[in-house]
């Protein structure tokens, strides 16, 4: 039986215009620095050990071509 863990917190309402507009006006590195922290928020969700395993299960197995 798989066990779940706590879901990440993960904002999936979609950005207005007017977000996405102020984003592309934010400085270079100031975008980086945002991306790359959700980037380390999906990471951490997706090597939890519950995680690997349900992706194991459903990406695992034969390949089979007819």
């Amino acid at each position: 039986m798989i066990t779940k863990e706590p879901p990440v917190e993960i904002e999936e309402r979609g950005l207005t215009l007017d977000e996405r507009r102020a984003y592309m006006k934010l400085p270079l590195d100031e975008r980086r620095r945002k991306l790359a922290e959700q980037a380390e928020l999906l990471v951490k969700h997706y090597e939890t050990e519950a995680e690997a395993r349900e992706r194991e299960l459903w990406q695992g197995g034969d390949i089979v071509e007819s």
